[in-house]
């Protein structure tokens, strides 16, 4: 491919094609003709963020897939004689990224336009089949397999982000690109958050786990919570500032019972008698092996990294020997990982092909700072 795909989806934009999206959305040509300027780029960032997750790029060929053959070719006849069209795409779209992630986009975009966000919503329905189509065209004429597709869209990621408007750019932020991607993807497998309910990762956060480098900003997705513990522990160890027990009885106060930090030792409530329906061992999880769904191992956990909230979330792979690139950790959101059930046992998936670990970024040790 010689261009970006951005400008290869515009080339399908011709003033007849536009013409008629305005007339199915109820808008000017003017104003489709910004609002589609928008759209592209958008619609392609979520699909690019959604290609990065695991199991996305699967998710995303499938959707090309299933698109109509001949659509590029008959696009007026389409846009004009099928009522149920922007429906379907808008239904597709929010699919693909999640309807939280579509929401803040046609949110902006109708801001960003000076539109309704009902027109909107008709207009990227009309525009993703559009989008998906030049995907698939992309697709077979370079001889990509699902993951080829992935990486080509995840590869012009800044060139997407540059192609929309300084409006509309500084509206959506890298954050509103990306929340909530693939929120609605349907889990097959019993995955850690049945078991607990842990620190909310969107699509962002976990993009920035799997995609950042270490030159990037994902330092502070590990040290701003290591941070806010170190300073809990200080308030609450007897030289920080945390109220001397004693001098509760040097001081008139109008409450009847001193406020406790932290449970007496003595309360039954600080202990369990058994585990919780849905509770997993962390024996699960550490120093075991990884597979991806075909089958193949791709790592092993070498370490759990615990938030101040006591919880677990994210673990630290060793990919290096079983991709036969020497020493190499990664980090990934511990909801990424999914426990499949075997006849008496379980073992750990991560739905990632082992090409794409080959280019993710190493991890950082805190030891290692």
């Amino acid at each position: 491919m010689t261009d970006s795909i951005v400008a290869a989806v515009s080339r399908f934009l011709t003033p007849e094609v536009l013409g008629k999206v305005a007339a199915a959305t109820g808008l000017d040509n003017a104003t489709a003709q910004k609002a589609a300027n928008a759209s592209v780029p958008a619609i392609l960032g979520g699909l690019a963020d959604l290609a990065a997750k695991p199991g996305g790029a699967r998710q995303l060929a499938n959707a090309v897939a299933e698109q109509p053959s001949g659509l590029l070719s008959t696009l007026t006849g389409a846009i004009g004689g099928n009522a149920q069209l922007p429906e379907k795409g808008s239904n597709v779209l929010a699919s693909l990224l999640g309807g939280g992630a579509l929401g803040t986009l046609v949110s902006n975009v109708s801001k960003f336009a000076g539109i309704g966000e009902g027109s909107t919503r008709s207009l990227m329905g009309l525009l993703t089949p559009i989008v998906l189509g030049v995907l698939g065209r992309e697709q077979r004429s370079a001889g990509m397999e699902a993951s080829g597709l992935a990486r080509m869209l995840m590869d012009q990621k800044d060139q997407i982000t540059a192609a929309l408007p300084a409006g509309l750019s500084s509206m959506l932020g890298a954050k509103g690109m990306r929340e909530g991607i693939g929120a609605s993807e349907a889990r097959t497998y019993d995955s850690p958050q049945a078991a607990y309910t842990p620190y909310r990762s969107t699509g962002a956060e976990v993009q920035r786990a799997v995609s950042e480098t270490k030159g990037g900003s994902s330092w502070a997705y590990w040290a701003l919570p290591l941070a806010a513990l170190a300073g809990l522990l200080w308030y609450l160890l007897p030289n920080g500032h945390a109220p001397d027990p004693t001098a509760q009885t040097k001081q008139t106060s109008t409450a009847s019972t001193p406020v406790r930090l932290l449970p007496r030792l003595d309360d039954k409530s600080l202990y369990l008698t058994k585990a919780l329906d849905g509770w997993t061992s962390i024996g699960a999880y550490h120093n075991q092996e990884i597979h991806n769904r075909a089958g193949e191992k791709i790592g092993v956990v070498k370490d759990l990294m615990v938030g101040p909230d006591g919880r677990i979330h994210a673990a630290v792979i060793g990919v290096g020997r079983f991709l036969g690139i020497g020493e190499k950790d990664i980090a990934v959101p511990l909801a990424a990982l999914q426990i499949e059930r075997l006849d008496n046992s379980g073992r750990l998936i991560l739905d990632v092909p082992k090409d794409i670990l080959r280019t993710a970024p190493a991890f950082e040790s805190i030891s290692a700072r």
